[in-house]
Parts: C-alpha cells; structure tokens; sequence
C-alpha cells in the first residue's frame, strides 16, 4: 500500500476518533466511511487509468508480425490502365437539301392603344373573312367567331387607328378601356393580349 494511503487511513482514524467524542458516535461513524469511500474510489480510479496507460504503451511497443505480403492487394497497387488511341471518324455529311431550315425569330410590338369603337354584327363578319382569305394569320375557327370582339382604337403615341381582335379570355371590353395589342405583320390582324384598366 502507497505511503500517501497510508497516511489518509491514519489522518481518517484520528479523525474519527476526535469525532466520536465530541459529535456522537453515529455522526463520526458516517464521516469516516465517507471518507473512506472517497478515498477507496480515487485510488480504484488512479489504478484504472495507470493500468489504461501501460496498456496503450504496450500495445504500440508491440513488434509487428512478419507476414507474407497480399498478392491481391500487390496486384491491385500495380494495376493500370491500357493506353487508347484515338481514333478520329469523319463527320457524315449531310446534303443541302436535309438540313432544317433555321427559323428566325419574329420581333413582337406591343402598342398601348385605347378603345374606341366594337364592331359588330356583318362589320365583324366582313372584317374577319377579309383577314382569313388575305393572311394566314392564326385567327380562331369560324365556329368561335360570336365569343371574340373586335375593336377598333388608337394608339396612344401617335393615335393611329388600330383595328384588333380581342380574345374571349380577356373578358368583355368597352370604349375608353386601355388594352396592350400585340402588332402583326402586315396584312395580319392585331391581337390584344392584355387590359390595361
């Protein structure tokens, strides 16, 4: 046993002697198995941790074993890879007549323009067959034609009249209201693609 546990143990008896006379011997009893148990359970743990430590040392000192090296492994460290040539094909050609033809992309206006007039009734009808047999603008089935308006308004710029077609989507639309239209190219009908109001 370790001189300093040696030296607690006595230092606890004095202790618990001295205790017994002045507090009870009850009172003492219980302080010095306290102490006792303190001092039990440091020493258990101070034990634990030199045996831990000579353990790690041990296990690092320990001299490897000479074993024959994997061939596996050697063959897997020594592998590589074949080298590819490159091998250059020519394009097919393609003749002139094959390729798609690139289309080109179509600039949209949109024109601010107020409404000042609805046409109705054979006006409509003449200004919608007009547009169909002189353009192929994408115009609605003639089964659609009583739930589209068409309008006639000025642009605000420059109060150019503007004749237009209004889709069904934008609701019902009157004189004064402010539409955004769409502008086609020429002989084409004029949609209105958005209300202002």
């Amino acid at each position: 046993m370790p001189s300093h546990l040696i030296t607690k143990c006595l230092l606890i008896g004095l202790v618990s002697s001295a205790l017994s006379g002045c507090l009870g011997g009850s009172i003492a009893q219980q302080i010095v198995s306290s102490m006792l148990i303190k001092g039990a359970d440091k020493a258990t743990a101070m034990s634990l941790d030199a045996q831990e430590r000579n353990n790690k040392e041990a296990a690092q000192k320990m001299p490897l074993k000479d074993t024959a090296p994997d061939p596996y492994k050697i063959a897997f460290l020594n592998a590589g890879f074949e080298n590819v040539a490159i091998q250059v094909e020519p394009l097919p050609e393609i003749p002139l007549e094959a390729e798609t033809p690139i289309q080109m992309m179509q600039e949209t206006k949109l024109v601010q323009v107020e409404v000042w007039s609805l046409l109705v009734g054979d006006e409509k009808q003449r200004v919608l067959e007009k547009v169909k047999s002189q353009s192929e603008a994408d115009i609605p089935p003639k089964s659609e034609w009583q739930q589209w308006q068409i309008a006639i308004g000025g642009a605000e710029n420059n109060k150019q009249a503007i004749t237009f077609l209004i889709p069904p989507e934008m609701g019902k639309i009157h004189s004064g209201e402010k539409t955004l239209v769409e502008l086609s190219s020429v002989g084409g009908l004029n949609i209105a693609r958005y209300t202002l109001n």
